[in-house]
Formats: C-alpha cells, sequence, structure tokens
C-alpha cells in the first residue's frame, strides 16, 4: 500500500476531512490530495506531521515507510 492510499483510510477512518489535516499538519489541502491520488510521496517531515495527526505509530528504515494502525 501506498502512503497515500494509507493517509486516505486512516483519516477516514479518524473521522478527519482533508481540511483539518491540513489545518493539524500545516500542510496545503492540494498537497494532501496528491499525496492521496499517488500523484506525489510524500518528504519524510510531511509523513512525520500526518502520521502524527492522525495517531498512527511509523518507523522510517532501510526499507522504508513502516506504518502501524
Amino acid at each position: 500500500m501506498r502512503f497515500g492510499e494509507f493517509q486516505k483510510q486512516k483519516r477516514e477512518v479518524a473521522g478527519v476531512s482533508i481540511n483539518r489535516l491540513s489545518t493539524l499538519t500545516g500542510i496545503s489541502r492540494g498537497q494532501l490530495a496528491n499525496y492521496e491520488k499517488s500523484k506525489s510521496e510524500p518528504p519524510v517531515k510531511n509523513a512525520e506531521a500526518i502520521c502524527n495527526a492522525l495517531g498512527v505509530k511509523y518507523t522510517i528504515g532501510n526499507e522504508g515507510f513502516a506504518l502501524e494502525a
């Protein structure tokens, strides 16, 4: 699963709108939408902010992201 798919799934389960996630993270609504549509992948600092806002534990390593619900 790509990060954007994971982001959208967790955001919807949490009942957080994309506008609210933008406010919580400081990342533009358009950029968040691009991640969810897999048009781009977030840099580490943005992925961290998104995971923190959604209450998701993450680990960054040689294999990329490890995301846990």
